[in-house]
């Protein structure tokens, strides 16, 4: 199926599982469809499995905005607890569609749980109370994490009571638009089959002696060969450490499952000639999760905004890398948990599960143990074709998949091709009605009258405008943050910018405690007094580093520039 047939039926309000093989559109298709839902004004929850592909999807955990959290089941006290919350029941009462991103990482029984709640909070005894709900994802990738050996028939989504009520439409994407060349997609296919031949593991072998123009990334299916190769290459590198330390804030527990589900590091060593990776897409600058770089220098204007490092991607260009926000935010959109850091990791190596979601130009996988189905399908499909694969190692386990896996994607096939024979405009007919029973609209006047205010808002209102508008609300710091999608320290640095240029905006709510203003207000007043030309800013205050450096590194550059915010300086 088609991009095109797969979203035409999304629009016509069915329940749907969005499915294909890696590389061939299922987030651009969902991205698509969330993009139309908000246009028309619809109320949409943009869920997923695990933390870090909510992050991929700008939205949250299924289980956060589900309210099941870490539970295993549910009674009846537990649901009546949860309908007595006021913010978690309009939400789901006012949400008509429903996305889960990632699905094949979702345990059945939480799939069943969620349905429950909804059709209790939702008073309903339809699927999932009456809700439109999408699943996407791909039951050949990881399958979820239990704490104890399962059976497969125990554990996926799809033999869950939930699934079979909901009883999704299958849409089978079949384009592929990561590989290029036909040698890979077709190994891709032939395990996807369970059909591997000999002439196609004889291709991969031959990979061993592919020649690379970039250094590839090492993949590896234990986390210890990965953290030695990573170790032992920057211990190599003849060159001055920088390290970043991660800014994590919110609940604790939470947070350490959080961290956990991350590919970004607490703590961050880099050098100059190091090999990286960037973990978050910045669409702006080109950048998405999985590009490579090497780090040539720690950024010309580091006096400044710290000693960022500043990358040399593949293609030439030069990046500064600075910190990015992850977070899990509750369903009224505050922070639960929040992680601040340099989008960066070593990227000499790292393994198959951390890998999942990337595309990646060059690799050098090593499947000889590999100890689970579907790995060597990961691993493999992170790749645009056969030469940037150099294959050092393989065995059976690495090219087989699940085997009820097996059988249910071939299922999924004959579905998807049955729907695929209907004509798009019996789905096109139902587009209309289907945004009116979802809560939206199609009125020319009321969306021409929405476009205008997005446009209005993006051209007219400036970056600080909008932090202002924020910093009225009440919000703090790190609200603002996750509600623009920018790092604490940005906003810390706006909110410098605010008081000098809206005095009469009152951010008396973040200035930072009195014994560290007395310290920087302290080491200020004897740096003035010694301080050349050069020391100054263009602001007329000192660099910020003066005062990093004064103050031997303990508070950071950020919250430095915050704290001049307050000083008479």
């Amino acid at each position: 199926m088609f991009q095109e047939k797969a979203l035409a039926i999304l629009k016509a309000g069915k329940n749907v599982f969005l499915t294909g093989s890696a590389g061939a559109g299922k987030t651009y298709t969902l991205n698509q469809f969330i993009t139309y839902l908000k246009d028309h004004k619809v109320p949409v929850a943009v869920t997923a499995s695990t933390g870090i592909a909510a992050t991929h999807m700008n939205g949250t955990t299924i289980h956060s905005w589900s309210g099941i959290g870490i539970k295993n089941q549910l009674t009846h006290e537990n649901l009546k607890s949860l309908a007595t919350k006021q913010y978690l029941t309009k939400n789901i009462r006012n949400t008509h569609i429903l996305i889960i991103d990632e699905i094949s990482m979702l345990h059945r029984n939480q799939l069943d749980m969620i349905n429950q709640v909804l059709k209790y909070i939702r008073n309903s005894a339809q699927p999932f109370g009456g809700m439109q709900v999408v699943f996407a994802g791909d039951f050949f990738q990881l399958p979820p994490v239990s704490r104890e050996p399962e059976p497969s028939n125990q554990k996926f989504a799809f033999m869950s009571k939930a699934w079979v009520e909901a009883a999704p439409v299958v849409c089978y994407l079949t384009e592929q638009y990561r590989q290029t060349k036909n040698e890979l997609n077709t190994i891709l296919n032939q395990i996807r089959s369970n059909e591997v031949d000999e002439s196609a593991v004889q291709l991969l072998q031959e990979t061993r002696y592919n020649e690379h123009t970039i250094e590839p990334t090492k993949l590896y299916s234990h986390n210890a060969d990965v953290d030695n190769m990573n170790e032992q290459e920057l211990k190599a590198l003849d060159a001055d450490e920088e390290i970043y330390f991660a800014k994590k804030t919110g609940n604790a527990k939470m947070m350490d499952s959080f961290v956990k589900s991350l590919i970004v590091q607490e703590k961050l060593i880099l050098k100059k000639g190091c090999k990286v990776m960037f973990l978050k897409n910045d669409h702006e600058r080109g950048i998405m999760n999985g590009t490579l770089g090497v780090v040539v220098d720690f950024g010309k204007d580091a006096e400044e905004n710290g000693p960022y490092p500043m990358v040399q991607l593949m293609d030439k260009r030069k990046i500064l890398a600075t910190p990015e926000v992850w977070s899990i935010n509750n369903e009224k959109g505050t922070p639960m948990v929040s992680f601040e850091q340099i989008p960066l990791r070593l990227a000499w190596a790292i393994t198959v599960h951390k890998s999942q979601g990337m595309t990646l130009e060059a690799a050098e996988i090593d499947l000889g143990k590999a100890f689970e189905p579907g790995q060597g399908y990961v691993a493999l499909s992170r790749l645009k074709e056969l030469d940037g694969l150099r294959l050092l190692g393989i065995n059976r386990m690495a090219i087989e998949v699940d085997p009820l896996a097996f059988k249910a994607d071939q299922r999924f096939q004959e579905l998807s091709g049955d729907i695929d024979q209907l004509p798009e405009d019996d789905f096109k007919n139902e587009w209309e009605s289907h945004i009116y029973a979802a809560g939206g609209t199609t009125d020319e006047k009321e969306l021409k009258k929405h476009r205008n205010k997005k446009v209005a808002k993006e051209k007219k209102i400036s970056t600080h405008e909008v932090t202002i508008q924020y910093i009225d609300q009440g919000m703090t710091l790190d609200q603002i943050s996750t509600e623009r999608g920018m790092a604490k320290s940005t906003i810390q640095g706006h909110i410098l910018t605010i008081s000098d240029k809206f005095p009469d905006v009152d951010i008396s709510a973040y200035r930072p405690d009195a014994v560290l203003m007395e310290r920087i207000n302290e080491e200020y007043q004897k740096a003035d007094k010694k301080a050349k030309e050069e020391d100054y800013s263009e602001d007329g205050r000192l660099k910020s580093s003066i005062i990093f450096r004064a103050l031997d590194g303990k508070v950071d550059y950020s919250t430095i520039k915050l704290a001049y915010a307050f000083l008479d300086v």
